[in-house]
């Protein structure tokens, strides 16, 4: 059920679109030339390419789609040819609450493609406190040359392959980024990542090693986001979860559990296999 909490849809636009391209500029400068790291702006639309990961579609995307103007100005189609032309397999991510969301999703479904997964989002206001619970969990920010721990485990915890995880070493060092481990008996067993921009933070990069998960991990992460957030004059903190993924239940637990509530998201798109 969606529900009634407030907040600025453009800014949440905006950040999203800021957290992809930011992850895709902290890329080191020799990976940008050996792998094929590339991001391009048309317009409001972002593309992003990971050339030596050409089946790998959530690194491969069209983000923006549903911005006004987005399709029926050109820019939708114009990034599109640029990512077709990379040769990779890659997703086009419309939002269901932009004013070009209804163009974007006719002018998709008119050249064949298809809807793929959905993007569920939360949202929650910044304004809780709760008390403090002892655990066993240590909670830390990451300083720059700390994000090595915090790729792995993403990578691991997805499938993805090791090469991926380079857009996240450098992501303490941009403005308005916040990464977080969680320790374990002295081990590093989860980890987060939070932009910030203006007023809106946005949650990402969640993972739970296997064995350590059902130890509150998640839960912690989240808790100490939305504290920094709130420190940092935040109005609210937004999380999405990919109803594709098979942890998403107990991730949208968690997040009803310490108050989200889920706002309108989003549908991923792809061309059939063999259209080109």
């Amino acid at each position: 059920m969606i529900g009634t909490c407030s907040y600025d849809a453009a800014a949440l636009a905006a950040a999203e679109l800021r957290f992809r391209e930011d992850l895709w500029r902290s890329a080191p400068k020799d990976a940008v030339e050996e792998a094929e790291v590339r991001h391009r702006r048309f317009g409001p639309v972002l593309a992003t390419v990971f050339g030596d990961l050409p089946e790998a579609s959530l690194m491969n995307a069209v983000q923006g789609a549903a911005e006004d103007g987005a399709a029926d100005g050109g820019d939708l189609a114009a990034a599109i040819e640029w990512v077709r032309s990379r040769e990779v397999d890659y997703l086009v991510s419309v939002a269901s609450d932009r004013p070009g969301t209804e163009a974007a999703v006719r002018w998709l479904r008119s050249r064949g493609y298809e809807g793929g997964p959905v993007l569920r989002r939360f949202v929650h206001p910044g304004t809780e406190e709760k008390a403090y619970v002892p655990s066993p969990l240590e909670i830390c920010e990451l300083g720059p040359l700390e994000t090595e721990g915090m790729s792995h485990i993403y990578g691991e915890v997805l499938g993805l392959s090791s090469l991926a995880t380079i857009l996240m070493l450098g992501l303490p060092n941009r403005e308005g980024w916040h990464c977080y481990r969680a320790s374990l008996g002295g081990q590093e067993v989860a980890c987060g990542a939070m932009l910030i921009l203006g007023k809106v933070a946005l949650l990402g990069l969640e993972a739970t090693l296997p064995e350590a998960r059902r130890h509150g991990c998640h839960t912690a992460l989240l808790e100490r986001r939305l504290i920094d957030a709130r420190k940092r004059g935040c109005d609210f903190a937004v999380a999405e979860v990919c109803d594709a993924h098979s942890l998403s239940d107990a991730a949208i637990r968690n997040l009803r559990h310490l108050g989200f509530e889920e706002i309108g998201g989003g549908t991923t798109w792809h061309r059939p296999t063999g259209i080109a």
